[in-house]
């Protein structure tokens, strides 16, 4: 009898043992649980920060190859516009010399023929009037000459000031240029950082999302009865149904998500969500279990609502009426929370329907099935 009482004793006691490791076992995996669903929620939005900063480089860098070519373009202009110059103040240059040269031959040669010659050519004439003739002949070849020199050396001169501004203008776009090259550099040293940062910033998640995987495996190594922990560590997330999620209500997609160039505008347009034809009054279903965060009217969108999904994760749904929910609801995947109504924006009846992680819009085909 008393050696039952001691076994009986000592099976309490190594129960007791197991079940105080047991507990204490799940507090400390729920605790790094919840230290590393923290850490992957950090690391998500620091990725949306580094990827908005980066999304903002490269509109500058794209910015800035635009410019450059531009101002290629420009300095290669001005180089063909400095080359022709050079090349018609050489000529006229060339030209200018030559007619100095020419009048300096006629006068050595007027006065090689010296005075009595000069004379015998003017005074030959048999009348006043030929004598003026040959005077003004004499005149009027010097007088040419002497204009035509002076219109190359004002030309020269107009030319070289057309080519010293135009060569002042190229070292100015020389400047820009080399000041956009150096900020080009700059942007882009700043993308392969932002770029290396992003690497580890996914492998942050990577890690913890392994460490969440491992801690799910530990957990059943122990015996543990807490719901509550069950649910913490094996409850499906919303980022786990990238591509699992069932449809809002069957239709088509008649506007999908990106850039789209209007139809009867010359403008893009950035849709942020997709629009599902279907006819009113047709069942709105929500995507997956989360709790209504809002219901109201949006300008351009109608009654709509949004379910808050956790870890940052929401859906919207517009252009909806015969709302079955209200703020705080906490529903269920494929849970009817709406009805199809009039659309504000289409011509056809239809569903709006957009994916956001925290205030970033996902493209919703990429994350439901069948659609």
């Amino acid at each position: 009898m008393k050696l039952f009482q001691v076994l009986l004793a000592v099976l309490l006691s190594s129960a007791m043992t197991t079940s105080a490791l047991a507990s204490t076992a799940a507090d400390t995996i729920a605790k790094d649980f919840e230290a590393q669903k923290k850490n992957l929620e950090d690391a998500e939005l620091k990725q949306r920060q580094v990827l908005s900063a980066l999304y903002q480089l490269n509109k500058k860098i794209k910015k800035i190859v635009t410019e450059k070519g531009d101002l290629s373009q420009q300095r290669a202009f001005l180089e063909v516009n400095i080359k022709n110059l050079s090349q018609k103040v050489d000529e006229l240059d060339q030209r200018s010399k030559s007619q100095k040269a020419l009048l300096a031959e006629r006068l050595r040669a007027i006065y090689k023929l010296g005075g009595p010659s000069v004379a015998r050519f003017l005074f030959s004439s048999d009348s006043s009037a030929s004598l003026e003739r040959n005077l003004k002949i004499l005149g009027i070849v010097a007088a040419r000459d002497l204009d035509l020199i002076k219109n190359y050396g004002r030309d020269l001169k107009e030319l070289q000031n057309k080519k010293k501004m135009l060569a002042q203008r190229l070292e100015s776009l020389k400047a820009i240029e080399n000041k956009i090259v150096a900020q080009e550099k700059q942007f882009r040293k700043e993308q392969e950082l932002k770029g290396k940062l992003l690497d580890g910033i996914r492998k942050s998640k990577l890690f913890a999302i392994n460490k969440i995987n491992g801690l799910r495996e530990k957990s059943l190594q122990y015996n543990i009865e807490d719901a509550g922990l069950f649910d913490l560590l094996f409850k499906p997330s919303f980022a786990d149904q990238k591509g699992a999620l069932p449809q809002p209500l069957p239709g088509v997609v008649t506007r999908k998500f990106g850039l789209m160039k209007g139809e009867d505008h010359p403008y893009t347009i950035s849709h942020k969500g997709i629009f599902i034809s279907a006819a009113k009054g047709s069942p709105i279903k929500s995507v997956f279990e989360g709790r209504i965060s809002y219901v109201g009217d949006l300008p351009g969108f109608g009654t709509t609502l949004i379910v808050d999904h956790g870890d940052h994760y929401y859906t919207v749904y517009s252009h909806a009426e015969e709302v079955k929910v209200g703020v705080g609801d906490e529903i269920t995947q494929s849970q009817v929370i709406a009805q199809v109504g009039e659309s504000t924006r289409e011509s056809n009846p239809g569903l709006y329907f957009e994916i956001r992680h925290f205030s970033e819009p996902y493209d919703p085909q990429q994350w439901m099935k069948g659609l």
